[in-house]
């Protein structure tokens, strides 16, 4: 699994009246519940499915469940992140999928696994579609790459999206996945060539810009992690005029503090908390701006926030431990 070693844990040390920076935050964390159904060919619910949902933002997170009578499955404490989420069946088939979920959210998210062999020509264009001479050749590749990244056998996974690539370079989604598996098995450059290649057929498409930000974060590339994350955050906005997504903005926020850029980390640890005031692990890294800022009164207001938003969070002792030192 690739691991973005350079996230170290971020302390501030206080004496007298000096705060140093030591280090960075991690991504946030929150719980949101993922429901749907997985369905055969003639939409009829499929019993005994495992259902499996994987996050493709560190931290790592697995989580999954087993489809009931109806084919209906439900998965809780899942984090904000990407996913990609995977329907598989011994006999049956299997079906995937990749969504985004926010603090708190609740999303539904059905599989057909009869249409699996399917997805991997969803996305193309009538022009790539024409392209391909040999469809059923391609579509079993791609099948059989996903099924390879299901189990965890990533190097079969990438032999196979490679084929798919023979038959039609255009596929955004085999290099996509090639860059996902290359990340799993620790190849950062294979895996930034491939988000390289995804960005320049879909240039809107945010998860590469995300996956290439956390390669160059796990690099001390941080210009180019604050650029990608930037270009994601604006891709995550969706439309013109909706709002911005808190997710994005705050990792955009991690990216500045791991570039030692407080000012512009507060700027989006702030412009999270205007988005979604509950983002708990915002509060906490904008109260270590302020620290940083020597806004010592902001910081134990912004401290309290994130006490009261998650009492037993992973940065609850040292948050009431700045409290009580800044109070003294």
């Amino acid at each position: 699994m690739f691991c973005n070693s350079s996230l170290l844990r971020f302390q501030v040390t206080l004496a007298a009246s000096a705060v140093v920076l030591m280090a960075v935050p991690a991504f946030g964390q929150s719980s949101g519940i993922l429901v749907g159904q997985v369905t055969d060919s003639q939409g009829v619910g499929i019993a005994g499915v495992t259902v499996t949902a994987i996050s493709q933002v560190p931290p790592r997170m697995v989580l999954d469940a087993e489809t009931n009578d109806d084919g209906n499955y439900r998965i809780m404490g899942l984090r904000a992140n990407s996913y990609e989420v995977t329907a598989e069946k011994e006999g049956v088939g299997s079906a995937a999928a990749v969504f985004t979920i926010r603090e708190g959210q609740n999303l539904t998210v059905d599989l057909n696994i009869g249409a699996a062999a399917a997805a991997a020509t969803a996305a193309l264009s009538e022009e790539d579609l024409e392209k391909i001479e040999n469809r059923d050749e391609f579509e079993s590749s791609f099948e059989l790459g996903s099924e390879a990244m299901q189990v965890g056998n990533h190097q079969e996974a990438i032999n196979q999206f490679l084929i798919a690539i023979e038959i039609l370079d255009s596929c955004h989604n085999c290099y996509q996945n090639i860059g996902i598996s290359h990340l799993e098995l620790e190849n950062a450059d294979e895996a930034e060539a491939a988000f390289k290649r995804v960005i320049e057929l879909r240039p809107d498409y945010a998860n590469a810009y995300i996956n290439l930000s956390n390669i160059y974060n796990s690099q001390r590339r941080f210009d180019e992690a604050a650029e990608a994350s930037a270009e994601a955050a604006r891709l995550s906005g969706g439309a013109e005029g909706a709002p911005a997504d808190p997710i994005a903005v705050y990792n955009q926020g991690v990216i500045y503090m791991n570039a030692g850029n407080v000012v512009e980390a507060k700027t989006q640890f702030q412009e999270t908390i205007s988005l979604d005031p509950s983002h708990a692990d915002a509060h906490y890294w904008l109260a270590m701006t302020h620290l940083n800022t020597g806004d010592m009164a902001d910081a134990v207001t912004a401290l309290e926030s994130y006490i009261e938003l998650d009492p037993s969070g992973q940065y609850a002792d040292q948050a009431k431990a700045m409290i009580q030192t800044l109070q003294q």
